[in-house]
């Protein structure tokens, strides 16, 4: 034997064949499911999954109607059983070398297994060292039976069984008797749903023997070397509690045969009697018979043996009805325990659906407001956000109403030196307008000059018109220097103004936001003062121009005159070189008026308007702007 431990299972033969009843049965539920998933859960179901795995797989027909609806899946399915098959080929190669099996998984590390026509033992222990822990693998059976292997927390090696069906299982131990020694022990059992049913053979623990003449002694070693076997597990119970549980499932399966055994009681009684190894095997009752053929006896010895077998057999006819009347009352509590056992298992199954039910409720509940929860925590989020946000922004805000602050102080005071600015530009611009108004009257006066010049004219008055001529000249380059200083002094004025606004800082003050409209207004009406004056120097120029002309007309008829007296002087100077006795005759001298040797006093003096524009000016109405 091995010094490692192992357990070996035996199954049933197995067989997969096919018929084309089952091959209708699998077509059925393809047509009834949605889906292929659901079409795997129904073959599963019914039994039916291993057919399909199996040869029918492969069958024309059953492969037109999976392809008609589920094709894509239908070839990942097969994919996978094949990666499934190769998968415990290649990790279970030295333990499933010489098996055939089917192999099928429908989610990770869960493994179901079909070994194929073959009982042969498969050293499942193998297969579960060689997989990590939290690999499960169903092995089933036949009638509808598996078992679950998996294996836990280093070599714990569990097994559930499941299902109707039963098989052989060794088990293979080592342990230590009371003195150290090292113990070689095996058992084959036969295992299904209640766990171990029957000790199959003669167990083997060292030297001593699992017979009806065990002792007390020898059984309390016997249940301490079961005891070290640590590893295996059967239905969730450690090897020790399922190997002590064998007489509870003995008991249980003797009491539902015992009907059929008393209703057929055997031709002759039988009495269990050890055999030549120590085990019970059932001998035969009708030993006196043939004690008497081996045996010479008189009659009355005969005939005292016959009444002895009489009596013996009303003995064991009273037995058999008291043991019919046991029976009757243990099948009468029988059914009564079943009968409370049911209702109290269905008590017990309705308190289970609801308490299911209740869990569901409460799981849906707890995600509802596990859901809640994350909404409410999501909007503190933005709410947080939105909190810092305000808490910045009030932050510039308060920043902002500072500086705002501190211009407007710089405002004020820049307001003030713009009063006393504008009330030096408002007493020069009445003093220009004064200044105009006297140029205005000079100018009619000028007029009415050359009226008169116009009319001395007509008189044949030549010399007064020389002289006012002069005289008009005088008052016009007068007239022009005027024009001229004051075309100056508002070029100064607008030169100011610029200047002004160029110093002023780029952005826009508290007392420029606060004074804008009262600083338009006074832009605007300044802005008109200044196209009054522009117009009335306008009219100024239009009426010098006038003068200019009339001068000019005035200086042609004068010439023409000096041309006719120059004739008449040529005409008597052959005759008289005399100096003229009458100062009539003097020549009238003509002015040296030529313009590109002199500056025309006439001429519009050019006035720069661009400083003209309101938007290069910024003048405050000092009572607005104490408002």
């Amino acid at each position: 034997m091995s010094g490692e431990n192992e357990d070996v299972l035996i199954a049933e033969s197995q067989s997969l064949d096919a018929d084309e009843q089952k091959k209708k049965d699998i077509l059925v539920v393809i047509e009834s499911c949605n889906s292929f998933q659901e079409a795997i859960k129904q073959l599963e179901k019914e039994k039916l999954i291993w057919y399909l795995i199996g040869l029918l797989r492969k069958n024309e027909e059953v492969r037109k109607q999976i392809n008609s609806k589920w094709e894509a899946d239908f070839q990942q399915f097969e994919q996978s059983v094949k990666k499934t098959q190769d998968e415990i080929h290649s990790k279970l190669k030295g333990t499933l070398s010489d098996q055939s099996f089917l192999a099928y998984s429908t989610k990770d590390n869960d493994f179901n297994i079909r070994f194929e026509n073959k009982e042969e033992p498969v050293k499942i222990s193998d297969i579960l060292r060689a997989s990590s822990e939290g690999k499960v693998y169903h092995i089933f059976l036949e009638e509808d039976s598996k078992i679950t292997a998996r294996r836990e927390k280093g070599n714990k090696r569990h097994y559930d069984f499941d299902g109707p069906g039963s098989c052989e299982m060794t088990i293979n131990w080592q342990a230590k008797d009371s003195e150290g020694n090292i113990i070689d022990c095996s058992m084959a059992v036969k295992v299904g749903l209640s766990g171990i049913l029957e000790v199959i053979g003669e167990p083997k623990f060292g030297n001593l023997k699992f017979t009806s003449s065990l002792s007390e002694e020898e059984g309390d070693k016997i249940l301490k070397l079961v005891e070290q076997n640590k590893e295996v597990f059967i239905n969730g119970k450690s090897l020790l509690e399922a190997f002590i549980g064998i007489d509870k499932n003995v008991s249980d399966q003797l009491m539902l045969e015992e009907e059929t055994f008393i209703r057929n009681p055997p031709e002759s009684p039988q009495l269990p009697t050890p055999d030549s190894s120590g085990y019970f095997s059932p001998r035969s009752a009708s030993m006196p018979s043939s004690r008497r053929s081996s045996l010479s006896l008189d009659e009355e010895e005969y005939e005292q043996e016959q009444d002895e077998l009489e009596n013996r057999i009303k003995e064991l006819e009273e037995e058999n009805a008291h043991l019919r009347k046991e029976n009757a009352e243990l099948k009468d509590r029988n059914k009564k325990i079943v009968e409370e056992g049911g209702a109290e298992v269905n008590e017990l199954v309705k308190e289970k659906q609801a308490l299911e039910e209740e869990v569901k409720e409460l799981e849906a509940k707890l995600e509802r407001s596990r859901k809640e929860l994350d909404s409410k925590n999501q909007d503190i989020r933005q709410l947080e956000q939105q909190i810092s946000i305000l808490e910045q922004s009030q932050e510039d805000k308060n920043a902002r109403i500072i500086d705002l602050k501190s211009q407007l102080a710089d405002g004020k005071n820049k307001a003030q030196s713009t009063d006393k600015i504008n009330e030096e530009l408002r007493k020069k611009l009445e003093k220009s307008e004064a200044e105009l108004n006297k140029l205005r009257a000079e100018n009619a006066k000028l007029r009415d000059d050359m009226k008169k010049i116009l009319e001395g004219l007509e008189g044949g008055k030549e010399g007064q018109l020389a002289e006012q001529l002069m005289e008009a000249k005088k008052e016009n380059k007068t007239l022009t220097d005027e024009v001229s200083r004051l075309a100056e002094e508002l070029n100064q004025l607008q030169k100011e103004a610029l200047e002004r606004k160029t110093q002023q800082p780029g952005g826009k003050s508290l007392a420029d936001e606060l004074n804008e409209e009262s600083m338009q207004s006074e832009i605007d009406r300044l802005k008109q003062q200044l196209k009054e004056r522009e117009s009335i120097l306008t009219d100024t120029q239009e009426e010098l121009k006038s003068v200019k002309e009339t001068l000019g007309q005035l200086q042609s008829l004068l010439e023409q005159k000096e041309v006719e007296a120059k004739v008449l002087e040529t005409q008597d100077q052959g005759t008289q070189e005399a100096q003229p006795q009458n100062i009539i005759d003097w020549p009238v001298p003509i002015p040296n008026d030529k313009p590109e040797k002199l500056i025309d006093p006439l001429k519009p003096t050019q006035v720069n308007t661009e400083l003209l524009d309101p938007s290069l000016t910024s003048v405050e109405d000092p009572e607005k702007s104490r408002q």
